[in-house]
């Protein structure tokens, strides 16, 4: 019990209510292509409902709560979730924490970020003809 007690109070001192969604609290946050992060609360960030794989999750989502901050935010975990079904036609689904780019300004920097969060993953392309009906452009190097 004296945790549980712990808890609240914890919460009514920073949130001001012990009723607040565990999404205001426990977020996800890629503000650029840095492995370390440096969390802010007034950036923009994604409610989260996932826990660490300690609590059975999967997938596993692991958060800090820096010095200065309300929040929780997710610093370790899966990078990368897939599903693979063998048999005369390979066929997957898989996701990304964030998205494929690295560049903040790149469509593909967070594209991936609500799936994850969601637990809604994306077809994997193994054939070239499934790539060249789903390619956003093509490129030949040296061209």
């Amino acid at each position: 019990m004296q945790a549980l007690e712990d808890a609240l109070r914890e919460l009514e001192a920073t949130h001001g209510t012990w009723k607040i969604p565990w999404g205001e609290i426990n977020r996800y946050q890629r503000l650029n292509a840095d492995i370390i992060q440096k969390f802010n609360d007034a950036k923009p960030s994604y409610p989260v409902g996932l826990a660490s794989s300690a609590w059975g999750s999967l997938p596993s989502y692991v958060t800090v709560k820096p010095a200065d901050s309300k929040k929780l935010y997710g610093y370790n975990g899966n990078s990368f979730v897939a599903a693979v079904e063998f048999g005369k036609r390979v066929k997957a689904k898989s996701i990304l924490t964030g998205g494929q780019g690295a560049d903040p300004a790149s469509p593909h920097f967070l594209d991936q970020a609500d799936g994850y969060i969601n637990g809604q993953f994306k077809e994997v392309l193994f054939y070239k003809e499934d790539v060249m009906k789903n390619k956003e452009r093509e490129y030949r190097p040296g061209e």
